[in-house]
């Protein structure tokens, strides 16, 4: 079929100008041609038209500035067009990307002879495995030390295999089971399960509060102070020589707060120090103990120090308003000796693992160094005067497309922080889940969410966004996201141990009545009769 083709002259004095208009079949013309085009209507409208100009030649040119406007959406339409395929594409290679890389490692774990869990499908068709499968089972929860695909079977089943069909009991049978994907799975579950005659229920866990009991005495300890503070300077001198000369232990300070103490006395050349981000990075290998003196800004930087596991952290309340620092500081060497001495109650702060991946990276292995957060994530739009475009996923489900000022993917320690104060809801820090908070979305239905800890969230900036995205890691590390980028987050296995002064739900629910007032009003007065 021949392309439908209009063509358009008029003459006005001196000057000419045609329109020429084709649509192939494809339904966009050549853009080059449709700027011209779009160029020759404008010329055409902007020339001196002669004396005498009737009714038609008015109509004429209505009609020329309607071609100059189909003209314009058709160029961006093709633009839009191109910009979407090209989105499509950028997916397909991703996915392309993880499938191969899945096939890979499933070929490798067939020549290891390893057993793939999610290929059973239908376990009582395939009796001839079961053997080999349990057998996997009990050496996989061996290997990790928690029984992670601990099988329950229904122990009347069992007992009575060999009892005909017809005298088994109407409910139908079945066994659970936990599988991992393999030695580096990250998805070991701890629920405590019980299963009889085909009923499943969850058992009360044995210890509500996480209690903390020393196997050998602690020898060294680190301690952390908020810096350009007199009286935390001051605090730091005497914690550090009551900590050597009552309890023996060996000190580790900041490079600064040791050039701070070796200033006031020279007695303090035993406190010890490191020279380089190396020795940093080996910090939980020397360290039993942390201390931090200030507000959750230093609790914060203690974690951000530590990469991987972390020591159990005692912090002091210095600071303004803190609602991770039970301790309080005039009372620090009965705390510290209760600490020291144990048991003490935890509260395993949950951190956040962030990784950056460029447009231009071939698959999603290929990121940037990953950040850790224990308050939160926040993507906004910094400085431009657009809406923050943002597409959210949640493990390969499409969650919902962000337009507004930005969003918070929090920690439950985290709550209480800039998520709250975007609307999301207090949660105690034990609970583990991912806090989705939208900053002032353009939507009035558009509410904060609660996600499991297990889901690994990706966001992405569209390539039809009109500006950059920036991401912010507990308010540091600015990295812009063009279009094309994508921010993953899931939850880190390193948590964040910090005491408690009683234990973790007293501790949180005194610091929102102390630090937040949460809901202090005045007792309804009363001066009537009673109801009986």
């Amino acid at each position: 079929m021949s392309p439908y083709k209009h063509d358009s002259t008029a003459s006005f004095g001196q000057g000419d100008a045609s329109v020429s208009c084709s649509k192939p079949e494809n339904g966009f013309g050549d853009p080059l041609s449709l700027f011209h085009s779009e160029k020759a209507v404008e010329e055409l409208l902007q020339q001196t038209p002669v004396e005498g100009m009737d009714e038609h030649l008015i109509e004429f040119s209505e009609a020329l500035r309607t071609v100059a406007k189909a003209l314009r959406r058709a160029a961006e339409g093709k633009a839009s067009a191109q910009a979407e395929a090209a989105e499509w594409k950028r997916r397909y290679e991703l996915e392309k990307s993880r499938n191969m890389q899945m096939e890979r490692k499933a070929r490798i774990a067939e020549q290891n002879g390893n057993v793939d869990c999610g290929r059973v499908k239908n376990l009582d068709n395939q009796l001839m495995l079961q053997n080999e499968l349990d057998e996997h089972f009990e050496d996989c929860c061996m290997k990790h030390g928690i029984c992670s695909h601990e099988v329950l079977r229904d122990r009347e089943s069992d007992s009575n295999s060999t009892v005909d069909r017809s005298k088994m009991t109407r409910k139908a049978s079945f066994k659970l089971s936990w599988c991992c994907k393999g030695e580096n799975g990250d998805q070991h579950k701890h629920d405590i399960v019980s299963f009889e005659k085909g009923n499943i229920t969850t058992a009360e866990r044995s210890s509500k509060q996480i209690s903390l009991k020393w196997e050998s005495d602690p020898q060294t300890v680190l301690i952390l102070t908020k810096p350009n503070s007199v009286s935390v300077r001051i605090l730091c001198a005497q914690m550090v020589r009551w900590l050597k000369e009552k309890k023996k232990l060996n000190i580790y300070v900041e490079p600064r707060v040791r050039a701070e103490l070796l200033t006031e006395s020279s007695d303090f050349n035993y406190v010890q120090t490191w020279e380089d981000d190396r020795e940093v990075l080996l910090l939980h290998t020397k360290v039993d103990l942390v201390t931090t003196l200030g507000g959750d800004g230093t609790v914060l930087w203690a974690a951000s120090m530590f990469k991987g596991p972390v020591p159990p952290i005692v912090p002091f309340s210095l600071g303004s308003l803190g609602f991770m620092t039970p301790f309080h500081s005039e009372h620090f060497k009965e705390c510290l000796d209760s600490v020291l001495r144990g048991p003490v109650s935890i509260t395993l702060r949950h951190r956040l693992l962030c990784r950056v991946i460029r447009d231009a990276a071939k698959n999603e292995y290929e990121t940037e160094e990953p950040n850790l957060v224990l308050n939160e994530v926040t993507i906004d739009r910094g400085i431009s005067s657009y809406l923050t475009n943002l597409e959210c996923y949640c493990d390969n489900s499409f969650v919902t497309c962000v337009q507004g000022d930005g969003l918070i993917l929090s920690t439950t320690s985290g709550s209480t922080a800039y998520s709250l104060a975007a609307g999301g809801s207090m949660v105690h820090p034990q609970v583990p889940g991912i806090l989705f908070t939208p900053i002032c979305p353009h939507s009035l239905s558009f509410r904060p969410l609660i996600l499991p800890e297990h889901v690994t969230l990706r966001i992405v900036v569209p390539f039809n966004s009109r500006g950059s995205a920036w991401a912010s890691f507990d308010g540091k590390d600015r990295k812009q996201l063009a279009p094309g980028d994508a921010l993953l987050c899931s939850m880190a296995p390193w948590p964040v141990p910090t005491a408690c002064q009683v234990d973790s739900t007293n501790d949180f629910l005194s610091s929102i009545h102390d630090g937040l007032h949460w809901n202090l009003r005045k007792t309804q007065s009363f001066d009537g009769p009673r109801e009986l």
